[in-house]
């Protein structure tokens, strides 16, 4: 059964449906559901699950509930559907066998024709409720599959069929938005989101303005682009439209834009007040928990508890699973994570963390600051370099690596001029934390060789007045490839004489390179070496 939008609505174009406006595929699906009509039921879930979760989601579950198990391994729609409201995480073998039996097309030119046919709603709806089943499931580059297939087809078919379609774009491109909002592709995100929130007027769903902008927000928090932040923020803060358990959900991205903006302007009354609407969301949104913990771990970066963010981000780590080496807010916990065990003073432990993670501008910018604090300008201005030819780079890694550049440069004169890039991107952003934790002493010291400006007073005002996470110096523990090789046999219980036979070297060459790793460890014992080497991530933990 399919059932057609002027059916059941014959009003959708004039504006936002009320949620007394579902009642008639309520009825339906109600009466289907007392009749076991099956066939009924799976015809108004594959068409209507995105009015019914939003609207009446106590019947949409209802019905998930009663479907017999062999109905719902049949109908990928539905499965997926039921998936998105489980929001439990694990195997999805079954979820790739059921969306398996939909055929959708993935050629461009095969997906414009779907777009003109009466097959262009049921596609839409499959390809929506795929994306967001692997989403919830934690595999995002599975959810992007489907989010590239639902963004094709919802604008070709509001083109060739827009009176059936324009009030349904929105919401997909909505859902787009945010998938490739949680892959990290923030550019592409903002370019989705933005038309999400423009066509917000011919949506059925009045929460697509206030979710948007609050993403937006949140997306360009992130970014460091804080005034462009403000500014969704504040649309998001002026939108509405959301029913019942959707407020708390389309709150949640505004909620931790706010934080992060008062944060990036070094506020600390605003973003304490900011994160505590957030302290009992983080153990239920795991999608965006760790959004919810960077900010934390930001905040405690400048005034908090470092250590317990540390934990934090390390229970966070465990709560999004596998999903998190997917997903692009994986940079910024690496990013925040090293900043934090630098300002405990563990750069060792920061430099392991940042050589097993792949490179990217937020994580450069702390690896160059961590080569500036040993005194390894060469390399702080080669890993600054490399990270500023990042593509679509955000302006807050940006700003970053400009103020390690020239606290590396060789002379006052390109240190002014990377400086003066740096402070004319804050002037546009607004965004001060960069500042805050660079090495204070030598940027204090630049900055004081440059002309004024409103900007250049601002940042050191903030500077006078805020805590330096940062220590002027750090002792990194760098060991040779033999001297590690050594350590991970004598972890795996090999004597000294069995390390000099694998080595093919002496018992006194090994003995040598002992005494040269307790010594750069601060130890005088085998058992001492081993802890500490742990510790500091030299040595995987024993298990």
């Amino acid at each position: 059964m399919h059932i057609g939008r002027n059916r059941y609505f014959p009003s959708l174009g004039a504006g936002f449906l009320h949620p007394t406006d579902v009642a008639p595929v309520t009825r339906l699906l109600t009466t289907a559901i007392q009749e076991e009509d099956w066939d009924t039921v799976v015809s108004v879930i594959e068409y209507e699950w995105g009015i019914l979760m939003a609207l009446d989601l106590a019947t949409l579950d209802r019905a998930l509930q009663a479907l017999p198990a062999r109905v719902l391994s049949n109908h990928p729609i539905v499965f997926a559907v039921r998936e998105i409201r489980l929001n439990i995480r694990g195997e999805t073998d079954a979820l790739d066998q059921s969306v398996g039996r939909f055929q959708l097309p993935t050629d461009p030119d095969d997906l414009r024709d779907r777009a003109r046919t009466e097959l262009a709603r049921i596609s839409l709806s499959a390809s929506t409720a795929f994306m967001i089943a692997y989403r919830v499931h934690g595999r995002h580059q599975r959810a992007l599959h489907y989010a590239r297939i639902t963004e094709e087809l919802a604008r070709r078919a509001r083109v060739h069929r827009p009176t059936e379609f324009a009030p349904r774009v929105p919401t997909a491109l909505l859902q787009v938005g945010i998938t490739k909002l949680l892959v990290g592709d923030l550019h592409e995100a903002s370019l989705v989101l933005r038309e999400a929130y423009e066509l917000r007027h011919e949506s059925w769903d009045g929460r697509n303005g206030g979710d948007a902008s609050g993403k937006l927000a949140l997306l360009y928090a992130v970014r460091g682009e804080i005034v462009e932040a403000d500014r969704w923020l504040e649309r998001h803060d002026d939108g509405g439209g959301a029913h019942g358990w959707m407020v708390p959900l389309v709150q949640l991205s505004g909620a931790i834009a706010r934080a992060l903006i008062a944060i990036a302007r070094v506020d600390r009354a605003t973003a304490e007040a900011a994160l505590a609407t957030l302290e009992l969301q983080v153990n239920r949104e795991r999608s965006w928990a760790p959004f919810i913990t960077y900010a934390q771990a930001q905040h405690a970066l400048l005034w908090g508890d470092r250590r317990a963010a540390l934990q934090l981000i390390e229970r966070t780590r465990v709560f999004a699973g596998r999903s998190l080496r997917h997903a692009g807010s994986e940079r910024l916990l690496d990013a925040v994570e090293a900043s934090l065990l630098l300002a405990l003073d563990r750069p060792t432990e920061a430099s392991v963390l940042l050589d097993g993670r792949d490179r990217n501008a937020h994580t450069a910018a702390v690896a160059s600051r961590l080569a500036l604090l040993t005194d390894r300008k060469p390399l702080a201005r080669e890993l600054a370099t490399a990270g500023l030819a990042e593509e679509h780079i955000d302006a807050g890694a940006q700003t970053e690596l400009l103020i390690t550049s020239a606290l590396a440069d060789d002379s006052d004169e390109d240190g002014r001029r990377h400086l003066l890039q740096a402070i004319a991107t804050t002037a546009r952003t607004g965004m001060l934390t960069p500042f805050v934790v660079a090495p204070r002493r030598p940027l204090r010291h630049l900055l004081g060789t440059m002309s004024p400006s409103e900007t250049h007073a601002r940042i050191e005002r903030t500077l006078a007045s805020s805590p330096e996470p940062t220590p002027e110096t750090v002792q990194l523990v760098e060991l040779t490839a033999t001297e590690r090789r050594i350590l991970q046999l004598s972890a795996e219980g090999r004597t000294r004489q069995d390390i000099a036979q694998a080595l093919y070297v002496s018992a006194n060459t090994v003995k040598f390179h002992f005494r040269n790793v307790y010594r750069k460890l601060g130890v005088d014992s085998r058992e001492d070496a081993l802890a500490t080497a742990r510790r500091l991530g030299l040595l995987p933990t024993e298990r």
